[in-house]
Order: structure tokens, then C-alpha cells, then sequence
């Protein structure tokens, strides 16, 4: 997924902010169009409807904290990069 997509996810209107991942794993930031909810979402995979879930997500207010948990879960999945 690259910066920019936007997606569906049971409702919600998003857009890719910044995405990492592998054939096994990924993790994504996410900002929620209706509010300016950011997200950080583990394992996003597209749906046989074409939409799209995750096994978990993490929601903040500001950029800052959802950047550094992003950052933090990208760090543990995929190590120092």
C-alpha cells in the first residue's frame, strides 16, 4: 500500500499516510477522512469484497503520537530501519 491510497475499512474512510510491510507483515498509518482519527493498524489485507480490515489498530488525536507508534511497531516487527 503507498502513501495516498484510499481505502475502506468497515465504514470508515481512510487514506495511507505511511505503510511498511512483507508478504507476512505489515504496519500502517492511517488517517480517518470523517474525523482526523489517526490509526495505526497491524496486518491490513484486502477483503474479497474489496474492502479492507486489520487484526488491530491504535487511534490518536494527534500525528505525533500516532508517528512514534507507528514508528515503535514498525521497529518491533521489521527491526532498526
Amino acid at each position: 500500500m503507498k502513501p495516498g491510497f484510499e481505502f475502506e475499512n468497515s465504514g470508515m474512510e481512510l487514506i495511507c499516510i505511511a505503510f511498511h510491510g512483507t508478504e507476512r507483515t505489515n504496519v500502517g498509518l492511517f488517517l480517518r477522512l470523517s474525523d482526523g482519527m489517526y490509526i495505526t493498524a497491524r496486518d491490513t489485507s484486502q477483503d474479497p469484497n474489496g474492502k479492507y480490515s486489520w487484526a488491530w489498530g491504535h487511534y490518536f488525536t494527534d500525528i505525533i503520537g500516532a508517528a512514534r507508534d507507528y514508528a515503535t511497531r514498525k521497529r518491533e516487527l521489521f527491526g532498526a530501519k
